[in-house]
């Protein structure tokens, strides 16, 4: 294996290839490296306390987000953490919106680490009854509706499931294109009538019982643990929900629950629409539908009659030879493939490439929120970015929607810091470049094999070589052929 095949492949799953990383990857093979990374499971995120010393609510996230980079830039399980990223922005759970404790994130982040090779029927129920989504779209204490005093179930949560979670708005084909009616408009994936439904089968569930405290039909909030049900306050009528499936009357909480997930696995749209966003977060912005329609097939049947193996679709979309295509040679990269690194995965790729190390406490968050993406803040719902935003020539581009003139120039300001300046709680490690800093060559060479795949334009090149000649200790070299590099739109897009 090339080291140039390495690192493409590190850097569509791990935070970033390093030297020894892609070494260890060209020693190991694809099939091998990936079987251990599925069975490594070694980061976390630190509990917090719920209250701080003046016995007010701790909504301070800065010491999970700290050691959230620390383990991006440090530990091993870097394809777990990369997916069970994309879970999370896939189903989100925003500290901008009713969700403020620092306590509730460590135990969502943990659904979708410990879920991010298993199934996603486990993922869809994990997150329905973790006590974080239950207050961010309001299913906790939704209680059945009553008709003398004119109340009815809230039905947000019910309707982002099949929205944005699961299905989408409109039925695809296993390729990714909608299906059309006989007028060639789009299918809806599910009416009113069906969010309706849905969110009176949702009905009954309530927070986790704090430690000391009595079992309410409504508790209060409390982050640990998963919600449970209350099946008098469940609406236990029949219902007809997504895919026109009848429920039956008389059943319990925790059984409608079930019917749920095995009408919303049994609908053909969820392999695309969840295929294609993991493509876009590891891949490529503009996967194309035959590329879709194979990861969709995975997803459908893993080759054992199970759908959902995401072990087996994360499989799929890295070794596809659509991802795998460039491996060879640049050359043979379509100019529509690739994505925009995205602020918290350009700030760990950058520090990975450059030998960091991350304290317990330290300022990457703070950095990448000023590039657009604050972790645990999403604006919306709806994520940092949609994965239907185009650009403006019409392709999927999601991440250039956090994208602009602004922080671009935050982009080069925050490669400026590093390199030339210092940013809290982070140590650079200069040495192998500065070493190769004597020979002009080599050390644009090792920068490209590090952070480019070990390509590099002649316009690049030349540059990062005037940069390089405009100063004279081999320390500034260094830092000058970095600086150009790392702020050059080659670097800025993974390909």
């Amino acid at each position: 294996m090339s080291a140039r095949a390495a690192a493409r492949f590190l850097d569509q799953s791990s935070w970033g290839p390093t030297p020894s990383s892609i070494a260890e990857l060209q020693s190991r093979g694809i099939d091998n490296w990936l079987a251990e990374q599925f069975a490594m499971n070694t980061s976390d995120l630190p509990d917090q306390e719920i209250l701080t010393s003046a016995g007010i609510s701790n909504n301070n996230l800065a010491p999970v987000q700290a050691a959230f980079f620390q383990n991006a830039v440090s530990e091993p399980d870097q394809l777990r953490q990369r997916v069970a990223f994309i879970l999370s922005q896939i189903w989100v759970v925003s500290a901008t919106s009713g969700v403020s404790p620092a306590y509730a994130y460590p135990p969502y982040w943990r659904i979708f680490r410990d879920n991010a090779f298993g199934n996603y029927r486990d993922v869809i129920k994990a997150v329905t009854l973790s006590p974080a989504m239950g207050r961010y779209l309001n299913m906790a204490n939704n209680n059945k509706g009553n008709a003398s005093l004119g109340t009815s179930p809230n039905e947000n949560y019910a309707r982002e499931l099949m929205q944005l979670f699961t299905l989408g708005l409109t039925q695809l084909h296993l390729d990714g294109t909608p299906v059309l009616d006989a007028n060639n408009n789009p299918i809806p994936t599910y009416d009113q009538s069906v969010v309706t439904n849905m969110a009176r089968l949702l009905t009954g569930w309530t927070y986790p019982t704090a430690p000391g405290t009595a079992a309410k039909n409504n508790n209060p909030a409390y982050y640990f643990g998963q919600m449970f049900a209350v099946n008098a306050d469940h609406d236990t009528t029949s219902k007809t929900i997504v895919g026109n499936v009848k429920v039956s009357a008389s059943q319990s909480a925790e059984q409608d629950l079930e019917s749920l997930l095995d009408a919303l696995m049994a609908q053909p749209t969820m392999a695309p629409f969840i295929s294609q966003q993991l493509i876009q977060h590891l891949v490529t912005s503009n996967p194309s539908p035959a590329y879709i329609q194979r990861v969709a097939q995975v997803f459908q049947d893993d080759g054992t009659g199970t759908a959902g193996n995401l072990q087996a679709v994360i499989t799929a979309i890295l070794t596809d030879p659509e991802a795998r295509a460039g491996d060879a040679s640049a050359s043979a990269i379509t100019p529509t493939f690739g994505h925009l690194r995205e602020p918290i995965l350009f700030m760990a790729n950058v520090l990975r490439g450059l030998s960091a190390t991350v304290a317990a406490t330290n300022s990457v968050a703070g950095t990448a929120s000023n590039l657009g993406e604050n972790l645990f803040y999403a604006p919306s719902v709806f994520s940092y970015f949609s994965p239907q935003s185009r650009t403006a020539k019409g392709l999927y581009g999601p991440e250039f929607q956090i994208y602009s003139t602004q922080t671009a120039a935050l982009r080069a300001n925050a490669v400026n810091t590093l390199i030339y300046g210092t940013l809290g709680g982070v140590k650079l490690d200069l040495s192998p470049f500065t070493a190769l800093a004597g020979n002009s060559s080599q050390l644009l060479d090792y920068i490209a094999q590090v952070f480019l795949h070990g390509s590099m334009s002649t316009q690049l090149e030349s540059a990062a070589m005037s940069a390089m000649n405009a100063v004279s200790a081999p320390v500034t070299k260094a830092q000058a052929a970095l600086y150009i590099v790392l702020t050059s739109s080659e670097y800025q897009i993974v390909q």
